[in-house]
C-alpha cells in the first residue's frame, strides 16, 4: 500500500511539471501547520506540496472548513481530494506525515 502511495505521489509531481497547466488559485487557503516540501520548484509551476504530521483526518477537516464551497470533496488514497475551480488539492498520509498537494488543473480538465 505504501508503494502504491509513493508511486502515486510521483505520478501527480510528474504530471504537475510536465503537463500543460492553467495557474494555480492563489488565493486557497494552505493548512496552517505545514511546511513546504518542494524546495527550489519554480515559481508557476502550478505545483506547490507541504507536509505535516497532523493526521490525514484533521487536515482534511480544516479544508472542509476553509475553503470555498465550489470545492468539491471525495475521499481518495487514505486521505481527500478536493477539486477546486483552477486547482486539485490532495491530502494523502505518507511515512508517516500527511501530504498536501495543491496542482493546477491542466488544459482540458481536472
Amino acid at each position: 500500500m505504501a508503494s502504491r502511495m509513493h508511486a502515486s505521489l510521483v505520478a501527480v509531481t510528474y504530471a504537475a511539471v510536465t503537463l500543460p497547466l492553467f495557474a494555480a488559485d492563489s488565493s486557497l487557503p494552505v493548512y496552517p501547520n505545514a511546511g513546504s516540501r518542494l524546495h527550489g520548484m519554480p515559481s508557476g509551476s502550478g505545483l506547490s506540496q507541504y507536509e505535516t504530521t497532523d493526521s490525514t483526518e484533521k487536515v482534511d477537516a480544516w479544508y472542509g472548513a476553509h475553503l470555498p464551497k465550489a470545492c468539491k470533496h471525495e475521499n481518495a488514497h487514505g486521505g481527500a481530494k478536493y477539486t477546486c475551480p483552477g486547482t486539485n488539492i490532495m491530502i494523502t498520509p505518507d511515512k508517516g506525515m500527511t501530504v498536501i498537494t495543491h496542482m493546477a488543473s491542466w488544459v482540458g480538465g481536472h
